[in-house]
């Protein structure tokens, strides 16, 4: 490792049903990040949760078959001692050099639940190692449908009407599901796990005998399910944002992306047309938005909106559906870590791959450094007169 380059972890994979997609989102970091200035330690995390290292995981043949990874490569972990800050070897033949890697930055790539969802982000906070993106809170507000959406309504910003349910209400009476849902909505609906990303799950339904089917395909995915009602004929925008909670936001180009039929599908998104996958770089898209300036203006405060209102850091990016008379956006989701970390909408504001990475490590180091400056500790005497076996003290008054 260089001595006087940043080891940057580049975490993927993960266990998720979006594992195959992190893999490329990391590929990507790993392959644009300037490493004039970093030296990138790729962590692929597999479906069963075991971390491994291999110098060669820049390369995507390796992952052709992923079942010789553990065989190939070498299984690590993260230390949870604040001091220690190092990736370390799990198992270790006596004759070989153990690998010990200091780490001064972690960029999570992940997409989807155990990753996106703001576990992993508990796990780097614990370590004290600046991570890239946002934080706990703002992950997990990002990753639930429900809880953003009820945030967005708190605020007044635009979304489509939707109810919510526990799989165990299917379980227990699906009619009455479907009646209400057809009280309170218009066909079609949309139907999603609440913590999703990736289109998977997600069904477009137009009428009873297929709102039934697609409550019991997202009740594979997630026991929280989202029933939204369809916004028709709108196009479909999204946006990037970048900055820390607090701070100065910058916002990309917008995007207008098509769909092969009614929705974005993880084909439409992920399936390159070449056969080979460029992450979200493969979905059929016009840069920039045929839209207008006051229809961009409300686009982007919108977004700096949801970004601040979700606690959010780093970057992010927020998928809207747009009707132009009358002229609303109604907000459809973010995505805390974006397929492919969205570079193609910052390319044309003159915002390279490369220094955008550069960027988002920059800027999980200032907001590192913020944190440092809180006090996370209290001097107290309660436990002076505290003895075991006696009642406790009165606590919290």
């Amino acid at each position: 490792m260089g001595t006087n380059k940043k080891n940057i972890a580049i975490f993927f994979g993960g266990k998720s049903p979006e594992h195959e997609v992190s893999i490329i989102t990391g590929l990507q970091v790993l392959n644009n990040i300037d490493t004039e200035k970093y030296n990138p330690i790729p962590v692929y995390v597999a479906k069963n949760g075991k971390w491994y290292y291999n110098p060669k995981f820049t390369d995507p043949d390796v992952f052709k078959d992923m079942q010789k990874i553990p065989f190939r490569s070498t299984e690590v972990t993260l230390s949870p001692e604040p001091t220690r800050k190092t990736l370390t070897e799990v198992n270790n033949p006596l004759l070989r050099k153990k690998l010990n890697v200091k780490i001064d930055c972690v960029f999570p790539c992940f997409h989807g639940s155990f990753g996106e969802n703001g576990a992993f982000q508990g796990l780097f906070e614990i370590t004290e190692i600046p991570y890239v993106g946002s934080g706990i809170l703002g992950s997990a507000l990002g990753m639930d449908k429900v809880v953003g959406k009820d945030i967005y309504k708190a605020h007044n910003i635009s979304t489509a009407p939707y109810e919510v349910f526990h799989k165990s209400q299917l379980e227990e009476d699906m009619d009455a599901v479907l009646s209400q849902l057809e009280r309170s909505l218009n066909y079609p609906m949309f139907v999603k796990p609440a913590v999703g990303g990736s289109s998977i799950g997600v069904t477009k339904a137009k009428d009873r005998v297929q709102l039934k089917n697609a409550l019991e395909i997202a009740a594979t995915f997630d026991s929280k399910i989202i029933v939204e009602q369809s916004i028709e004929n709108a196009k479909e925008i999204n946006i990037s944002v970048i900055g820390n909670y607090g701070g100065e936001l910058k916002v990309s180009e917008c995007e207008q992306v098509f769909n092969s039929g009614e929705f974005l599908t993880y084909d439409d998104k992920y399936a390159g047309k070449e056969g080979r996958s460029k992450g979200m770089a493969s979905t059929e898209r016009k840069i920039p938005a045929e839209i207008s300036k006051e229809v961009k203006s409300l686009i982007q405060k919108t977004a700096k909106e949801v970004f601040h209102y979700l606690n959010c850091c780093g970057l992010v990016r927020v998928d809207f559906l747009l009707k132009e008379d009358p002229l609303e956006a109604f907000v459809i989701e973010i995505n805390t870590i974006p397929g492919s970390m969205s570079f193609y909408l910052w390319e044309p504001t003159g915002l390279s791959f490369k220094d955008m990475i550069t960027k988002l490590i920059s800027l999980s180091e200032e907001r590192f450094a913020q944190r440092g400056e809180n006090t996370s500790t209290f001097e107290s005497n309660i436990l002076e007169d505290f003895k075991a076996g006696l009642k406790s003290p009165k606590l919290g008054q």
